[in-house]
Formats: C-alpha cells, structure tokens, sequence
C-alpha cells in the first residue's frame, strides 16, 4: 500500500512539475513578444541564478564530510556516545561560543543537552531562510520564482545546517532530503494554496478587513507566501533531525507531523504577519496613495509600508 501511495505522490509531483515549467515558458513567451533579446537573457539569468543559488551550495554540500547517522536501536548507544563527543569537540560552532563539553557527562542525557544548544542555532538559521522566503514569494507572484526561490533557500539552509553540525548525512540520507526539496519545490511552485488561503482568509475576515485595498490580492500572496514557508520549515526540520538525533525506531520519527510544521512557520512569521494585519486594519475603508503601484503588487507596497513604518524591519523582513 505504502508502495503505492509513493507512486501516486510522485506522479503528482511531476504534474505540478508541469505547472512551473509553462510559468517558465508563458514568461518566456511575453519576453520574447516585447523583444527576443529579453527572452534570451532571462533564460541566462535563470539559468545562472541555478548555478550560483543552488548549483555552487549543492556541491558545497557534497564536499562536506559524512556525520554517523541516527542509531536504528540503542544496542550500539554505550560504544557511539564516545565517537560523537569526539566529534562535538571538533565542532566550530561549539568552539566559537565557547562551549565546555566537559560539563557535560557523555551520556545520553548529557548529548541531548548539547544538542539543545545546537538546535537553538539551527532554529536561527531556519528562522532566517523561512523568513525571506515568506517575504519573497510573497511579492514574487509568479510560479517559476517561487520555485527557484524554494530551490535555492532549501539548499542553502541545508548546508548551513550541516556547517554549524560539522557533517552532513549519507548519500542515500541526502537523497532522501533532495526528495523533499524537490516536492516542496513542486508544490510551492505550482501555487497550490488553496486550503492555506483558506485559514489565512478566516484570520482576516474576522477582523473586519474586507474593505482593505486589493484584499483579494494581498490575501492570495500572503497564503502563498505562508505555505512557502511551511514546505521550507518541513525541509529545515527533517534536516536538523538528521543531524541531531541519537536513537530513532523508525525514519518517521525524522519527520515532524503536519500539525508541528504549520506551528513552527507561524511562529517564525508571525511577528511578520501581526505587522502586516495591523497595517491592513489601518488602511481598511480608506484610500491609498499611488494607486498604480498597490495595483501592481499590493503586497510588497504592504511590506514597504510596514518596514518604514518602523525601524530594524529590514532585517525581519528580508
């Protein structure tokens, strides 16, 4: 059964798979109606964005040296804890911050609670990523952006993660990532938001934010920029449990329920959402300045708003 139900995913990631590829070519199209020159440098551009944005990390990645995985049963436990103390005491995140591994016994205990340091700065980094991506494809408004966008922040954040872990997983564990990557990919690319904008349109709706300009709009990029965010947090957290658990049962317990992902994203954009909702409730009923622009992308003129309504937004957003 299981069998099957990974072949239907499969077939439809490669169905979305389509919808991005005729974002790419409905985009080169309109460049090429209004010159070819243009069509041609966004096909270089693209492409070079690839390289340098997921191409260069990716390889970077692979150079990286393997970490022992998760122990499938504890069998083994009392014979491992050694061989990854020494190995945290090569870490250089650990090192930089000073960290003294002595105070902790190399127990199981004790390796859990430095690991609880580790995923503090894992959980930065993923804040980061998520962060610009909910920012980003916000404002992108087009499928194929998204998709590069998702590309390139899923791989980046995994090699930093396996940076600030000093190892990355095994082949086989790495192909299983990619896996991830390239769904989370396929689905955020292909605008397939339907159920998020949904609940974000609840949250608004009941604030009395319909007579926001070009709420519509704002909503359907929001929702998408959310769910962006979701399938990055998904590939972040699978990611930090291969790197930081000791003992599994099964590689399920690798992968975080639904429930916790949405939880997790709405925690890291949530301070970005509040400032947004808060903005929408100012400019409900009541007009908007340049009209042309909101328009245009009424969403990132919120953004703009909001990050020069208040200093150190910047860095938030972006």
């Amino acid at each position: 059964m299981l069998k099957y139900i990974k072949k239907i995913l499969a077939f439809l990631s490669i169905v979305l798979l389509y919808f991005i590829i005729k974002e790419f070519v409905s985009m080169y199209v309109s460049l090429h109606s209004i010159h070819p020159v243009l069509a041609y440098a966004f096909v270089v551009v693209s492409a070079a964005v690839l390289v340098y944005f997921a191409g260069i990390p990716l390889y970077r990645i692979i150079k990286i040296p393997k970490a022992p995985a998760p122990l499938k049963s504890e069998a083994n436990l009392e014979k491992e804890l050694p061989k990854r103390f020494a190995r945290l005491a090569e870490n250089p995140y650990l090192k930089s911050i000073g960290y003294d591994l002595s105070s902790q016994p190399h127990t199981r205990d004790g390796y859990q609670q430095v690991m609880k340091v580790m995923r503090k700065e894992s959980g930065r980094i993923r804040s980061k990523y998520v962060n610009r991506l909910f920012y980003s494809s916000a404002i992108s408004q087009n499928g194929f952006i998204d998709a590069i966008l998702i590309l390139s922040s899923s791989v980046s954040l995994v090699k930093e993660t396996f940076v600030l872990y000093n190892g990355r997983v095994s082949n086989r564990d790495l192909w299983g990532i990619g896996k991830q990557v390239y769904y989370s990919m396929a689905i955020g690319g292909s605008e397939t938001v339907e159920h998020a904008t949904g609940e974000i349109f609840s949250k608004l709706s009941t604030e009395g934010m319909r007579s926001v300009p070009f709420f519509d709009k704002i909503l359907g990029s929001l929702a998408d920029g959310f769910v962006n965010a979701c399938l990055l947090t998904r590939v972040a957290l699978i990611t930090d449990s291969y790197c930081s658990t000791l003992v599994i049962r099964s590689e399920k317990d690798l992968r975080p329920s639904p429930a916790f992902i949405v939880s997790t994203a709405t925690n890291i954009t949530g301070g970005v959402q509040r400032r947004l909702f808060d903005e929408m409730k100012k400019l409900a009923g009541s007009r908007i300045r340049n009209a042309a622009m909101w328009a245009a992308n009424p969403v990132k003129e919120l953004f703009n708003t909001v990050k020069g309504g208040k200093g150190g937004e910047e860095e938030v957003l972006y």
